[in-house]
C-alpha cells in the first residue's frame, strides 16, 4: 500500500512528516498525520490568494486594483528588493507572492487584508487549524512564539474544492488554480516528474521544514499530493524528501 510506502520512507530517512494523497477520479485517499498542526512556512501564502478572491467576488475589489509598494516594505528574499517600489496591480502581487513566494508581496498583502480578515477567513472556509500570526520574514515574532500554522487536512480540502470549483465557485477557483499553475519553482515535489505535466503547487520552507502541495494532472487520473516534511537536518534533504515520495505516489497513480 502507497500509505506504508510513504511512512517507511519517512523512517528510513529519519524526518517528521504528514501527508495526504487523493485521487481525484475515485477518491482514494492515503493519509498520516494530517490533523497535526505544523508551522506553514509560504502555504499560508494559499489563503491571502482565496482572500484576494473573495474580495473579487464579491465585488470589493478588482485584480487591476493598484496597491502601492514601498521601499520600506521590501524583505530579504524577494524578487521585488531589486524592482523599483512602485504601484503594482493586485494580479501583479497575487502572481508575485505565489508563482515566485515573494515576501514583499506577501507582507503587503497582509497589511492591504489585515490577519484578522485572513484568520476570519480560515474559520469561515473550514481550515480550523490554520492561523497567521506573524508577517514573512517576521523572525522577532517567531521568537515570541508568533507563528503561522496549517494542517496537511486543511491544505487538502483547499485543493480539492478548488479542483471542485467548490471553495469560491467559479470562475474564481480556475482563476486561482491559473495563478498556482504558474509556480516557478522546479525543485521538491515537482523535480522528479515528467516536465510536460501540469501541476497547480505551492511549496514552502523554514529551517529544516519543507511542504509542498498540489493539484497534479497527470494522462491516466489526476490526483493531490500534499506533504510536510520537518526535522530534516537541513532544506535540501527536505526538497530530496519531496521530490522522491512524489515520485512513489506519481508511479503508484500510473501503475493503477
Amino acid at each position: 500500500m502507497l500509505k506504508e510506502q510513504l511512512i517507511a520512507y519517512l523512517n528510513k530517512e529519519k524526518v517528521q512528516g504528514a501527508f495526504l494523497i487523493k485521487d481525484l477520479s475515485d477518491g482514494e485517499t492515503f493519509c498520516y498525520n494530517e490533523y497535526l498542526k505544523v508551522p506553514s512556512a509560504s502555504l499560508i501564502k494559499m489563503y491571502i490568494l482565496v482572500e484576494a478572491f473573495r474580495r473579487i467576488k464579491g465585488g470589493l475589489l478588482t485584480l487591476d486594483e493598484e496597491i502601492a509598494v514601498q521601499k520600506e516594505d521590501l524583505v530579504d528574499f524577494s524578487v521585488l528588493q531589486f524592482l523599483r517600489p512602485r504601484i503594482y496591480s493586485l494580479e501583479e502581487l497575487l502572481r508575485l507572492m505565489v508563482v515566485y513566494s515573494d515576501n514583499t508581496a506577501t507582507n503587503v498583502l497582509v497589511d492591504y487584508f489585515s490577519m484578522s480578515s485572513l484568520n476570519e477567513l480560515m474559520q469561515q472556509i473550514g481550515c480550523k487549524t490554520s492561523v497567521i500570526q506573524r508577517k514573512m520574514m517576521d523572525f522577532a515574532a517567531a521568537e515570541e512564539g508568533r507563528q503561522n500554522y496549517t494542517s496537511v487536512i486543511d491544505m487538502a480540502s483547499l485543493l480539492e474544492r478548488l479542483y471542485q470549483g467548490k471553495l469560491l465557485g467559479q470562475p474564481f477557483d480556475a482563476q486561482m488554480l491559473d495563478i498556482m499553475k504558474g509556480q516557478a519553482d522546479e525543485e521538491a515535489m515537482r523535480r522528479d516528474l515528467p516536465d510536460e505535466l501540469i501541476i497547480a503547487r505551492k511549496s514552502g520552507e523554514l529551517d529544516a521544514l519543507d511542504h509542498d502541495i498540489a493539484i497534479v494532472y497527470a494522462e491516466k487520473r489526476n490526483y493531490i499530493y500534499v506533504f510536510f516534511s520537518w526535522e530534516t537536518g537541513d532544506n535540501n534533504r527536505g526538497r530530496k524528501v519531496l521530490a522522491e515520495t512524489s515520485r512513489l505516489v506519481f508511479d503508484y497513480f500510473q501503475d493503477k
